[in-house]
């Protein structure tokens, strides 16, 4: 335990450190931030060690952040440079801060502006004295919005592709059908009638019975719009039962041909591991049982991701504005790299 001049500093590399009762009095209400959350990520990204760092001001929790040392980050770079940035990261790895497995902040802040600042920039020279003990190459804050974008002292950048979201307001999936407009209702009643023309089923489950076949699908997607490979998606799906998850999968004749999961932590659910086979109407079984599944599971946001900006328009969805990274460094040479790729 260490002092700021006005807040309590608090260390662990385990979530079971610091215990869930203590935990959620920083993480209550946030989303991908909770006692079970945080488990799956130590589980699923066991290669990635993390800090958990807590600021309390006299004995009450203020705020959190969960740090990880990143050797294997899926970065958004062009193959020609990602392969030379690859090799210096496993050297040098990344210190990121932020929500395991849910493209979301890792830093838990109390509201007060002024409050909020000041803990900011505590957990900010924090990660700066962390990534030095680890020799690390970048300290990353990831998934900044826009409220947080005035940062003194540090590298801000916006990311192009931005996450989607819907707001949850109906009762039953039919009472959002009769909200629609009459092009929405007629769009999901032919996806239903061509997609069981085609014998395509869709079907719901609490793990992955063959993770082989769904990492086929998952890497083919990856390869269609040339991301780089979620070093986690194995263990993601091997045990994403450790929070509420619902695994969908489409089959045409017993063939996978399409899958998705979805993942809900404290009332919003996030849809990832998307799995795509060249069959028509395969994505949008699935996403409208998302939609199904996130009225019916009652959540608050229904987070959908990047990409199909025209489809989830259509169903009601906006943008996120949480597209942004703050970055920082140690040594003249990393700093003078993160001001050439701002």
């Amino acid at each position: 335990m260490s002092q700021s001049s006005e807040f309590s500093i608090q260390r662990a590399h385990h979530i079971e450190e610091i215990g869930q009762p203590q935990w959620d009095r920083f993480a209550v209400g946030r989303p991908f931030a909770s006692y079970r959350w945080m488990r799956l990520g130590e589980t699923v990204m066991a290669d990635s060690a993390p800090t958990y760092v807590t600021l309390s001001r006299d004995g009450q929790p203020v705020a959190a952040a969960s740090f990880w040392r990143v050797t294997d980050e899926p970065l958004p770079l062009p193959p020609l440079v990602r392969t030379p940035v690859a090799a210096l990261l496993r050297r040098r790895p990344l210190l990121i801060c932020r929500a395991p497995l849910a493209n979301w902040i890792g830093m838990l802040l109390p509201d007060t502006p002024s409050l909020r600042s000041a803990a900011r920039a505590v957990l900010h020279a924090e990660g700066l004295r962390l990534l030095q003990e680890t020799r690390g190459s970048y300290l990353l804050f990831d998934f900044i919005d826009i409220p947080d974008l005035d940062w003194p002292g540090i590298a801000v950048a916006s990311v192009s592709d931005a996450g989607t979201r819907l707001a949850i307001q109906w009762d039953t999936f039919d009472d959002y059908l009769t909200h629609t407009d009459k092009r929405g209702r007629q769009h999901y009643k032919r996806i239903q009638r061509e997609a069981a023309e085609l014998g395509l089923e869709i079907s719901q489950h609490t793990s992955v019975a063959n993770v082989d076949e769904a990492i086929l699908l998952i890497r083919a997607e990856e390869r269609k719009f040339k991301t780089a490979p979620n070093p986690w998606m194995r263990p993601l799906l091997e045990n994403f039962a450790q929070v509420d998850g619902i695994w969908q999968e489409v089959r045409q004749r017993g063939r996978l041909v399409g899958c998705g999961l979805l993942l809900e932590d404290n009332g919003v659910m996030l849809a990832t591991a998307l799995g795509l086979a060249d069959v028509p109407y395969a994505y949008f079984l699935l996403i409208y049982a998302c939609l199904q599944n996130a009225i019916q599971r009652r959540v608050k946001t229904l987070r959908l991701g990047s990409g199909a900006y025209d489809v989830k328009r259509r169903l009601g969805c906006e943008l996120e504005s949480n597209n942004n990274i703050a970055f920082d460094a140690q040594g003249r040479i990393f700093r003078q790299l993160a001001k050439w790729l701002t």
